[in-house]
């Protein structure tokens, strides 16, 4: 409508100017066209021009009007979009509140979504999976694969984790290996298939990815040290399930593998324990023990202090007067008063045991805690007390 007025207030003021120009010049123009002659005003062939110039502007206007439906239209889809964008929102809400039933009819149910069709598609089969509808957020996903190949990687994640939800690691970490090949330099995927084949204990496929991992710069430093972690940790565990050599030879490349690995990560706890553990294994627990009191003579940590007591042979005097210093400096601490308590007792000192467990046990009701002191109990002959212990510790699995 403003377009018509543009034009008519246009033709208006034209108008008035022509006038102007007629009443004070002259002019004469003839126009011959075979048996056809138009004489006129040279000023009324420029007002004829002119009118039909702008009779040409209106049609054409008029024309795109027409075809827009008069702004209705415009209105129409506005409206639609409109109702779209509360439809994604309220779906997008319930998908945060884990309404995941909503979040699916919401976002599903929408023709032109003002989200990008995969990321929908996305958010829907996640939706479902939470839901408990495996086989739905499946037919998806590989929906989702067909139409956006390019998004083949994310979809394969994403299932791998509906995956996992299930329980089915051994399939997860298939389809995550396959897109390992496909995508081989994919961080996700890696720090997924990391996790994933630990739980599934296949050392030998993390010792595949490693010279990959090291070689990925562009990681947040967290992130990778923690999957690198994993990593070092399947190549002892690798190491330890490959080798049947002699036990001096084995422990002799155990030694050298552990010089192998970079020096932030032989200070990383978890690694540490592994490495111990493997040290245990080759009749090594002496110097196992000797690293970590090392190690906890630089700092505190409860989880080398837990690995320290566990550690059977060889089991000493020494090896109980240093664990009572530390508790000068760490009274309250469990896992060291839990260390105190197997320490003791492997040295047939149970009376002492008995202290050390009982204390952790007014506020540590654990059933390692129960398991440990109820056999104390017995080799101090107060069976009865070792039997309700152990049904106590029966009680608290169940």
């Amino acid at each position: 409508m403003r377009s018509y007025l543009v034009v008519l207030v246009l033709t208006i003021l034209f108008g008035a100017f022509f006038v102007g120009i007629v009443q004070e010049h002259r002019g004469y123009i003839l126009i011959v066209f075979d048996q056809i002659s138009i004489g006129m005003n040279i000023w009324m062939a420029i007002l004829a021009f002119c009118t039909m110039f702008f009779i040409l502007i209106t049609v054409i206007l008029i024309f795109f009007d027409l075809s827009s439906g008069f702004g209705f239209r415009k209105r129409w889809e506005d409206h639609l979009q409109n109702k779209s964008l509360k439809s994604t929102m309220i779906g997008l809400q319930s998908y945060v509140l884990g309404s995941w039933s909503d979040a699916v009819r919401q976002l599903s149910s929408q023709k032109k979504s003002t989200l990008p069709p995969e990321i929908l598609m996305l958010y829907v089969a996640k939706a479902e999976a939470n839901d408990g509808n495996s086989d739905r957020a499946r037919e998806i996903i590989e929906k989702l694969k067909r139409r956006f190949p390019k998004l083949k990687s994310e979809a394969d994640l994403m299932l791998a984790g509906i995956l996992c939800d299930e329980s089915k690691y051994s399939e997860a970490e298939e389809l995550l290996w396959e897109a390992h090949q496909r995508d081989y330099s994919n961080w996700l995927i890696i720090e997924a298939l990391v996790h994933i084949s630990n739980e599934n204990q296949n050392w030998t496929r993390i010792c595949a990815i490693l010279p990959t991992l090291k070689a990925i710069k562009s990681v947040p430093s967290g992130r990778k040290i923690l999957v690198e972690e994993i990593a070092y940790q399947a190549k002892i565990q690798t190491f330890m399930g490959a080798s049947d050599e002699e036990g001096r030879v084995r422990r002799k490349k155990l030694q050298e593998l552990w010089k192998s690995i970079p020096r932030t990560y032989r200070k990383s706890s978890n690694v540490i324990i592994t490495f111990t553990k493997a040290l245990v294994l080759v009749d090594s627990g002496f110097d196992a023990k000797v690293l970590l009191e090392k190690e906890l003579l630089k700092r505190w940590c409860p989880l080398l202090v837990s690995q320290f007591g566990k550690i059977e042979e060889p089991t000493t005097l020494e090896h109980l007067a240093t664990a009572e210093l530390w508790l000068k400096k760490h009274p309250n601490d469990s896992e060291l008063l839990l260390a105190l308590g197997r320490i003791s007792k492997r040295l047939n000192f149970f009376a002492k045991a008995t202290d050390y467990l009982e204390q952790l046990l007014s506020k540590n009701r654990s059933t390692a805690v129960l398991a440990e002191l109820a056999e104390v109990k017995a080799n101090l002959g107060e069976t009865t007390c070792a039997i309700q212990l152990y049904q106590s510790m029966l009680d608290a699995t169940t």
